[in-house]
């Protein structure tokens, strides 16, 4: 056995990329570790920015980016623990199938609930010594439950969200109104495409909700307001690189997600509430497993729910800026660096005590591009049958729509030769355009 106890581990990160969330939490991983555990990310695709890596190098990780197949594999041999950084990429897909001959301690950390598209493969979390969930909520997913029900020692749950306590909680007087802003993916595969229909009810005509992120859907949600008679309910600020200006100076968190989204640490609203900044979502999975009703924040479900409770922070500003303290002394003691360190230390410790095996990759997702893209799918006959009514109906049709984020047009364009890929994703722009 390599890497004895005790001795130096390394841990060999294989991701797509070091991009948003996922590089935020890498480095939190590294900068709470202890001493003893050397971290070495292998990246696949080139970086649209440097910001984490730069930060990894600086915490005294090492960063590869798209190394050749010998020098992935060579890393990947000599290390105690490789780390997969899950998601439905197509980079990654394709990089696992081809390591079948490769023998290694493998643990997955989720970044994706699982929970609807797309779905945890069930047969390469089998392969997996160890699985990590992101959230709690993944332990609903059909996947995740089977392999619960078989294998329950080797799925832990370790969230991504850390490095709260970093930026101070502004200081927020009772005597200030109530200022609503909402920070985050304005994609409708994320953000609920009915956001607007849920202030429908609200009795205060000037309420304004200030929208930092993409401008995506802009003249959408717009026209939407327009059409409810509330022109100026979104003010729309585009992305912003100063998250935490920005929700120092809101005090109300309007976080109306996508039912069907893919989520799972949900870092903008911990942020939120790390800065005491009062959250009111929906009755979904992973918000659910962060918000507590009534004491952090608030969890509705209707338009008549929204209107209430926006009603009642409007009149007791007390409560409000109490409830906003709560959710700051909550996530900050909750979700931390040497939370998250210390939990995947234990992990690795466990893992140590096995020897390297192999694994099946290609068996448990398919050695072919579609192959690797139905393994993700939550009903992959609604591709193999061109069932495309059915694929497209209710929410989950943003999510399949995507130009990226693992869908079919982003798998076409990785593998463009691939003849079932080309037709699916023609099919379905060529409906959407219609």
């Amino acid at each position: 056995m390599s890497g004895a106890v005790g001795d130096m581990l390394t841990i060999v990160h294989l991701t797509a990329h070091l991009g948003g969330g996922v590089g935020k939490a890498m480095c939190s991983l590294v900068a709470g570790g202890r001493q003893g555990i050397k971290h070495h990310f292998l990246c696949l695709e080139r970086p649209e920015k440097q910001l984490w890596i730069e930060q990894l190098r600086q915490l005294g990780a090492q960063v590869s980016v798209c190394p050749d197949r010998a020098q992935l594999e060579h890393i990947l041999r000599q290390a105690d623990v490789v780390q997969l950084e899950w998601w439905n990429h197509p980079a990654t897909l394709h990089c696992l199938a081809g390591l079948d001959g490769i023998p290694m301690r493998l643990v997955s950390w989720c970044h994706v609930s699982g929970l609807f598209s797309p779905v945890l493969p069930l047969g390469l979390l089998e392969v997996c010594d160890q699985v990590v969930l992101t959230s709690a909520c993944s332990l609903q997913a059909e996947g995740i439950a089977k392999l619960q029900a078989r294998r329950p020692r080797r799925l832990r749950v370790i969230s991504s969200g850390s490095g709260l306590a970093n930026q101070p909680i502004p200081e927020r007087a009772v005597s200030q109104p109530l200022q609503a802003g909402y920070l985050g993916s304005l994609n409708f595969s994320k953000l609920h495409p009915r956001y607007v229909e849920y202030f429908r009810l609200v009795a205060d005509k000037t309420l304004a909700i200030r929208m930092a992120g993409d401008v995506l859907n802009q003249a959408l949600l717009q026209e939407q307001a327009a059409r409810m008679d509330r022109p100026g309910l979104l003010q729309f600020e585009g992305f912003t690189a100063r998250p935490g200006e920005f929700l120092s100076q809101i005090n109300v968190l309007p976080y109306l997600l996508n039912p069907t989204h893919y989520g799972t640490a949900e870092n903008a609203l911990l942020e939120a509430m790390a800065m005491g900044v009062l959250p009111i979502v929906l009755a979904n999975p992973a918000e659910q497993a962060i918000v507590q009703h009534g004491h952090t924040g608030f969890v509705i479900e209707t338009p008549q729910e929204m209107a209430q409770v926006l009603h009642m922070l409007q009149q007791d500003p007390a409560r409000r800026l109490e409830m906003g303290l709560a959710a700051a002394r909550q996530v900050r003691a909750q979700f931390t660096d040497t939370a998250m360190a210390e939990s995947f230390a234990a992990c690795y410790q466990d893992l140590m005590s096995q020897d390297k095996g192999m694994h099946a990759f290609s068996r448990a997702i398919g050695s072919q591009p579609e192959q690797w893209f139905l393994s993700c799918q939550p009903q992959p006959q609604q591709f193999l049958q061109q069932q495309w009514s059915e694929l497209l109906n209710g929410d989950g049709r943003y999510a399949v729509l995507e130009q990226t984020k693992g869908s079919v047009f982003h798998f076409h364009d990785c593998f463009p030769e691939n003849a079932q890929l080309s037709g699916w994703s023609k099919a379905l722009a060529c409906i959407n355009a219609n």
